[in-house]
């Protein structure tokens, strides 16, 4: 064994730096708070990512449903969601903001402006076309009469975005162990369209009126032997579709600008869950709906640098949609079609 150093030699011998020490404690100090934040900014993506998913699939499936329902009823595809849900939203804030009136009347007038231009369309455009494939060409060109509408009428102002907010618009919910938080404009978005579904589901299976549109959507040909008018279903149809749209851009607009681009979008977007759905079952529509959103999110989200993929996934599945569903050709689609009475 050697033998130590003397006490006067210690302080020669190599050793750690105190400065190297103190440096290596503070590192090792650090560690904990770095993990916690790290921990913090992944939770806080999620959430971020199952939040505006959400957002964005309750949009895609409300318009989708509203398809839907036209389609299985009629047999035509209605297209016109987008220009439909811009008037009702600008007739709503141009009560609201120029004209004063309170929000909830303002929003209820620009949805009974939406039904009612339902109601109208169907019977004195719809009706008059002799195929469903008419009428399908006529709700693109209600679209984009609508559409450019808001340029044509001059006191509406700023078309490419008028802030359109909610009574709750400055209200939030915080999320614990994330720094996120949750506005009130989106949660009632969610309750809404929760309740809508729920809604919908008892009309459609408790109601006089609900089993009337069931029995021509599953085989109108059996409902007609049952004294059950198509003409008499179709009108309802149409104007609870539209006022279906009218009722989401009424939830999007505080959360989002309104002007008469968003929707065309999330028209265009929501025509690929229809498919997804096979234009026939408003469950797998929904799912759909959220799939797609949680997709397009993600890809934002997480892969920021591939710009336009998001976009891109809703017609790169509606093609695959198509491809797959329909190959058989166009008795496949015709097979889920409604034949007009």
């Amino acid at each position: 064994m050697g033998s130590r150093p003397p006490p006067g030699q210690q302080d020669d011998l190599p050793g750690p730096d105190p400065a190297e020490r103190r440096q290596v404690r503070i590192q090792e100090d650090r560690r904990p708070a770095d993990r916690r934040v790290l921990r913090v900014r992944l939770v806080t993506k999620l959430i971020q990512t199952i939040i505006i998913g959400l957002e964005y699939g309750c949009v895609y499936s409300l318009i989708a449903m509203g398809m839907v329902l036209v389609y299985r009823t009629t047999g035509v595809l209605n297209i016109a969601h987008g220009g439909i849900g811009v008037l009702a939203g600008f007739v709503a804030w141009d009560l609201d903001t120029l004209r004063g009136w309170p929000y909830y009347p303002a929003i209820l007038v620009g949805v009974l402006v939406a039904v009612t231009a339902g109601l109208l369309f169907e019977r004195f455009v719809v009706r008059k076309l002799a195929s469903p494939a008419l009428a399908t060409v006529a709700t693109l060109a209600l679209f984009l009469l609508l559409q450019g509408l808001v340029f044509v009428v001059p006191w509406w102002g700023n078309t490419w975005g008028q802030v359109f907010n909610s009574p709750f618009h400055d209200k939030k919910v915080g999320i614990p162990g994330a720094d996120y938080s949750v506005s009130w404009d989106q949660l009632i978005l969610f309750g809404s369209v929760l309740l809508f579904f729920a809604g919908l589901y008892f009309v459609l299976r408790r109601t006089r009126v609900g089993l009337a549109m069931r029995a021509v959507s599953d085989d109108p040909t059996a409902a007609r032997l049952m004294g059950i008018r198509q003409k008499l279903v179709a009108p309802v149809v149409w104007g609870l579709a539209f006022g279906i749209s009218g009722v989401t851009t009424m939830l999007l607009a505080p959360i989002l600008l309104l002007d008469n681009t968003s929707l065309t979008a999330f028209t265009l977007k929501a025509l690929t869950v229809t498919f997804v759905g096979g234009l026939i079952s408003l469950p797998l529509t929904v799912l759909g709906a959220v799939a797609l959103s949680m997709l397009e999110v993600s890809t934002q989200l997480y892969l920021p640098n591939t710009r336009g993929l998001s976009d891109a996934w809703p017609f790169i599945i509606l093609i695959v949609v198509l491809v797959a569903r329909f190959a058989r050709g166009t008795k496949a689609l015709e097979d889920t079609a409604v034949a007009p009475a």
